[in-house]
């Protein structure tokens, strides 16, 4: 009891405390986005404060907070387990939002491919009730006009009468109207073209989105008359839609030939009265891994997994062929049949359900740059380590300083910034913490501000310690996709930055401390941190060097080597506001960033 409540009295005084109002001269003097971070940070702290430490509350929350911890005890060990499975299976891994090919062809083809309502040119336009055509007359007789084909099938002509031309080919019109005309008019040339569509009223219906009976120009064929009933349906084949006049297929549309081989072989204008009927889906047949179209595919009765491969554009050059599996339900359960050869997918008829999966090798791209002979990309396989890039690179140059070099790793940058977020978060805490307690302005807080601005702003690197002159250390380290390795030149400077009279490069001397180096810069400013000088060295490991001696040693920490291309670094002197291992923190995070792109820099000069 006594525990509980010297637990509440606590809870009770840091919600006090959290909920204070920050001053607004203090915000105002801060970067507006330091500000902004600031304010959102206090005001979440004030809401927790107000849920979290209600007495009326509190063992409700002890409650949820023991079941919690089991719960999260639990939700680790599901985890452990189920890692434990994925390991003996890494490498199959399907992609569960594989779509169905050919599903989105519809989406765009109104606005694409809907004929508007101009004549056509093409001489094989069958003539029907309500389309216009011109007829000039040049010669004996000059006229021009439009004759629109009657319900009967003709148009009528001065001097000639009715002419029946429905169910004639624009051609086939042509030469007939010009034979009567010139038997009418002698030397009298004819010019005949189309300036009228007709509408067509259609049928479309089966297992299309929308069906329904839709009008249409004349000039229409299967794909606009599905385009105007929005596509196919879930239910729907995209390989067989037919076009059915008086009770006969015409024509039909394979959608897969169009998209996959380019095959536009529709003859058929649309006639009043057609019926355009989507069939069924066929089998659906997924593909997965290394092809180059990974889809779900529909294929048609008797069609072989060749088919289903061709459909996917191939397979990769980068497929691992020992790895091929058949997932198919057979008999109520799910069975992986091995493919030991690619001959294979021949013989086997395809079925509806199944899942082709082909292995890819984890090929990776790595980039090796500065002073080695060949610097550029490779391509590298899944158990080829760092000394292989090196290899391929053609080894190094012989100005080459391995001790400076930089590897850059995707996972490790993750993770720096991750600890980089933190890192900003906790310096946040610290400012709310000290502007509150600052009432009698007794701390400067200009310097701790400064440091979480560069903080927020520091991009995180993802730099990995390593020593290119280990063999041994090298061979244990297996190149990821993206990963970088930059290799300088020898030099003979050591940097110098921070609160010195001159901040850059100092000629390199053997055996020299930090110290010989701060004074050869102009020695220290009137606020530098003595007691917390940050050394950098070239592999990118950073150790912390003071000026303070040791009675027991003739110089201060002659154990501090510095090398050619190392970063001397000394800080701005900070008062009690800022704990001394957030600041280090800081320093070594921005140090890192400062060496990586020092090491570059000299990279790209080199080259």
């Amino acid at each position: 009891m006594k525990n509980t409540l010297i637990l509440m009295f606590s809870f009770l005084l840091t919600a006090s405390l959290n909920s204070q109002e920050l001053d607004s001269s203090f915000l105002d003097s801060l970067p507006e986005d330091i500000q902004k971070d600031l304010m959102e940070k206090n005001s979440k702290q004030g809401l927790n404060s107000q849920e979290n430490y209600k007495p009326y509350l509190y063992s409700s929350k002890l409650s949820q907070t023991e079941e919690l911890i089991t719960l999260k005890e639990r939700l680790e060990l599901d985890l452990k387990e189920l890692e434990r499975r994925l390991s003996f299976d890494n490498d199959f891994t399907v992609n569960d939002g594989l779509k169905l090919y050919g599903s989105d062809f519809f989406n765009t083809f109104q606005t694409s491919f809907m004929p508007t309502n101009e004549p056509n040119p093409d001489s094989d336009y069958f003539l029907d009730t309500g389309d216009v055509i011109n007829i000039q007359l040049v010669g004996q007789k000059d006229k021009i006009n439009d004759h629109i084909v009657g319900g009967d099938g003709s148009i009528s002509l001065e001097d000639i009468g009715k002419v029946i031309i429905a169910g004639m080919s624009l051609g086939e019109a042509s030469s007939f109207i010009k034979s009567k005309v010139n038997s009418a008019y002698i030397g009298t040339e004819v010019f005949i073209s189309l300036s009228e569509i007709r509408d067509v009223n259609v049928l479309i219906t089966g297992n299309a989105k929308n069906p329904g009976i839709y009008t249409l120009t004349g000039n229409s064929n299967i794909l606009h008359a599905i385009s105007a009933a929005g596509g196919i349906s879930e239910f729907g084949s995209y390989r067989e839609i037919n076009l059915i006049r008086n009770d006969k297929v015409v024509e039909s549309l394979d959608v897969y030939k169009l998209l996959i081989n380019g095959q536009y072989n529709l003859k058929k204008r649309l006639r009043s009265g057609d019926v355009i009927f989507v069939e069924a889906r066929k089998s659906i047949v997924a593909i997965d891994g290394a092809v180059y179209r990974p889809a779900k595919y529909e294929v048609l009765d008797g069609q072989n997994l060749d088919s289903v491969i061709e459909f996917a554009n191939g397979i990769k050059r980068t497929a691992d062929l020992q790895n091929v599996s058949l997932e198919r339900i057979l008999d109520g359960t799910l069975k992986t049949i091995p493919i030991v050869n690619k001959s294979q997918f021949k013989t086997i008829t395809a079925l509806d359900g199944d899942l082709v999966y082909i292995r890819e090798h984890p090929y990776r791209e790595a980039k090796i740059s500065g002073a080695v002979l060949k610097p550029g990309s490779y391509t590298m396989a899944p158990n080829e380590s760092l000394n292989d890039l090196i290899q391929k690179a053609g080894g190094y140059t012989n100005n080459a300083y391995l001790f400076g070099a930089v590897y850059i790793n995707e996972d490790a940058k993750e993770i720096n910034k991750k600890a980089k977020d933190i890192l900003y978060q906790e310096f946040l805490d610290n400012i709310i913490s000290v502007s509150q307690q600052n009432i009698s302005e007794n701390f400067d807080l200009t310097p701790i501000v400064q440091l979480t601005k560069e903080i927020k702003d520091n991009q995180s690197n993802g730099r990995v310690v390593i020593d290119l002159q280990d063999q041994e250390t090298l061979d244990l380290y297996s190149v990821k996709e993206n990963d970088s390795l930059y290799v300088p030149e020898t030099n003979n400077v050591v940097y110098v930055y921070g609160e010195t009279s001159i901040e850059g490069a100092v000629m390199f001397s053997e055996n020299q401390t930090a110290e010989y180096f701060i004074k050869k810069s102009g020695g220290y400013k009137k606020y530098a941190d003595k007691e917390s000088i940050y050394v950098l060295h070239p592999n990118g490991e950073s150790q912390l060097f003071s000026s303070k001696r040791n009675i027991f040693e003739s110089s201060p920490q002659s154990s501090t080597t510095i090398y050619p291309g190392s970063i001397i670094f000394v800080p701005r002197e900070l008062d009690e506001a800022t704990p001394r291992r957030l600041a280090a923190q800081a320093y070594v995070s921005i140090l890192g960033n400062l060496g990586i792109a020092l090491a570059s820099l000299s990279s790209i000069n080199n080259n």
